[in-house]
């Protein structure tokens, strides 16, 4: 039970990028610790909850040294973490073929860096600067396209679909996408712009998991920092926006805000909701 308000909080689901990792992509000792002591200490079942091809999350488990469940590509790849260890998938959510298509032939008269997602490989359109800056954020080297993005061969299941730019054409390109939807969302930052099924947002994937694990969204605690991950704080237990957050991103009252992601601001929550004597150094 919590001595907030009583609650038993049974899983910690975190968003990765602006939330669990800094701003040098690093995961903070004192949340590290914390995340460690609520897994071992109150039998938390920890899952990553993130935008991310599952060996980049994999990545950042290690890191952890936790055993955790995964929501990746933003909630199209859903595995469960089992008591002895290994990994039960529970839902794979990919883009239909048709609206890759579509994205694609849209998408090819603005000359932006694409990045295509399966299972397994990242391919990208160009081995640029935007490819370079997302391998060195997410650990993962890319593949070259054979050929242009829009003759990619659709045997392989796409999962996500990036693109990534200056501001201006990526702006651009999302209001052209939103003319024609098809079974997609899109996730549009600064120079980020991601694309998943419309089915495989974090607060589905978040459900699958909790129904798989027997508890209530009620009974989880989940961190974020973006409008991707504003369902599953507005349905979680608990839900906490991380202080760097966007200051135009709203949210309802029952979602509480913390510090940044480099303050601390998982560890500082966690610390509130799993009271500890143990002393700390911020």
């Amino acid at each position: 039970m919590t001595a907030i308000d009583a609650r038993p909080l049974r899983a910690l689901a975190l968003d990765i990028d602006g939330t669990l990792i800094d701003s040098r992509k690093q995961i903070m000792p004192f949340t590290r610790s914390e995340i460690h002591r609520v897994v071992q200490e109150y039998g938390v079942h920890l899952i990553l909850v993130t935008a991310r091809p599952p060996h980049s999350a994999g990545v950042i488990k290690d890191r952890l040294g936790l055993p955790t469940s995964y929501a990746a590509y933003g909630g199209s790849l859903v595995w469960a973490r089992e008591a002895d260890g290994s990994l039960l998938p529970l839902s794979e959510t990919p883009l239909q073929v048709e609206d890759v298509a579509s994205i694609l032939d849209t998408a090819g008269g603005f000359g932006i860096h694409t990045g295509l997602y399966t299972r397994d490989i990242w391919y990208v359109s160009a081995l640029d600067y935007w490819g370079m800056r997302e391998a060195r954020n997410t650990a993962v080297w890319p593949e070259l396209l054979p050929a242009a993005a829009a003759d990619f061969d659709l045997a392989a299941p796409l999962f996500k679909i990036m693109f990534r730019g200056e501001q201006e054409p990526l702006a651009q390109l999302a209001e052209a996408l939103a003319e024609h939807p098809g079974h997609t969302y899109a996730h549009h930052v600064r120079n980020v712009l991601e694309i998943i099924h419309i089915d495989a947002v974090k607060l589905t994937a978040l459900t699958t998991l909790a129904e798989h694990l027997e508890i209530g969204l009620d009974q989880i605690i989940a961190f974020g920092d973006t409008a991707a991950d504003l369902g599953m704080l507005e349905h979680a237990g608990v839900g906490v926006l991380m202080g760097n957050a966007s200051a135009d991103l709203h949210v309802s009252d029952r979602v509480e805000r913390t510090l940044s992601n480099d303050e601390d601001g998982i560890g500082m929550s966690l610390r509130k909701y799993f009271p500890s004597s143990v002393p700390f150094l911020p």
